[in-house]
């Protein structure tokens, strides 16, 4: 995709860098998983983050409550509820054994209700979710409870997609980091996420819709202001301001850089579930398969007003 860009870079070219380690913002991770191929690649991430950065793991399984209005169909329903506690049992001492702090737990009701009770009750400060595999449609990539949880968790969200048959991926090292920004509350907040687990490079992106990003320094200005270079760390920071699509943009960038992260701010609560769909946010997660980190507005943390919300929606 074509694009021009202005681009002002702090640095000396590289891409690897040593500096001061930063503390990890995300001490109890929650990973929610079904099971499937999707939260399999989903569990290897949080497993490998909380083992790398000595954070709390808590897993966590939903089952729908659904089967259990049918006579008929109770039977299964009770067995799939022992069977998903049983392995869920399985995989919790298999992490123990890795001396990761761990628990899990096997709720039933509203899945999207039960994971934003379980990341309030457990003070949660990240949520890891697996997507499907790679598509050029939102709906395709993200369920609908993935979608709820973009607009409504009250921490951020690192979505991971499946690994590619016979090639298993590393995680846990953030060195290069993506963060794109449209200068919203959200998006600040996850550039202050961004500029918190870089491990050595950050790459802030914006893209101009006025279209006189050429011409204009007011954008470019700004994003120097927001993301300094970090003396303190020793962070190299390069500032990119573009034009166009900001889903082609970030996409572009992701093939182009090949990050370890990409960081995005979460779509606004008031998002109807069309809007989900099409927005920024879901476009990129079903484009790439970069870990996504998601991080929603600063607000009221854990509000039981978000999860009544969710769950009369």
């Amino acid at each position: 995709m074509p694009a021009s860009r202005a681009l002002h870079s702090d640095t000396d070219g590289k891409t690897t860098y040593l500096h001061a380690a930063k503390p990890f913002p995300f001490k109890t991770i929650v990973a929610a998983i079904d099971f499937s191929e999707e939260s399999s690649a989903a569990l290897r991430c949080a497993q490998e983050l909380a083992r790398l950065r000595h954070a709390m793991l808590l897993l966590i399984h939903v089952i729908d409550p659904v089967g259990y209005a049918f006579p008929s169909g109770a039977p299964v329903a009770v067995g799939r509820d022992k069977a998903a506690r049983e392995e869920l049992g399985r995989i919790e001492a298999e992490v123990r054994k890795q001396g990761i702090p761990v628990h899990s737990r096997v709720e039933t009701g509203i899945v999207c209700e039960r994971i934003l009770l379980s990341l309030r009750d457990h003070k949660a400060a990240l949520l890891v979710l697996g997507t499907k595999a790679i598509t050029g449609a939102g709906r395709a990539a993200l369920g609908a409870v993935t979608r709820q949880l973009l607009a409504h968790s009250p921490c951020p969200i690192l979505t991971v997609a499946p690994d590619a048959p016979g090639a298993p991926r590393k995680f846990g090292q953030w060195n290069n980091v993506l963060a794109a920004t449209d200068f919203s509350l959200a998006s600040l907040s996850a550039l202050h996420y961004a500029q918190r687990v870089a491990g050595g490079h950050l790459i802030v992106l914006h893209s101009a819709r006025c279209g006189r990003h050429e011409v204009c320094p007011n954008c470019l200005e700004r994003l120097r202001f927001l993301a300094p270079f970090d003396e303190a760390h020793g962070l190299p920071v390069d500032h990119v301001v573009t034009g166009g699509d900001p889903v082609a943009t970030i996409v572009e960038a992701n093939a182009r850089l090949q990050p370890d992260l990409i960081v995005l701010g979460a779509p606004s609560p008031e998002h109807q579930e069309h809007d989900l769909e099409h927005s920024t946010v879901a476009r990129v997660i079903a484009a790439v398969s970069t870990p996504v980190l998601i991080v929603p507005e600063s607000r009221e943390r854990y509000a039981d007003e978000l999860i009544e919300e969710v769950a009369t929606a």
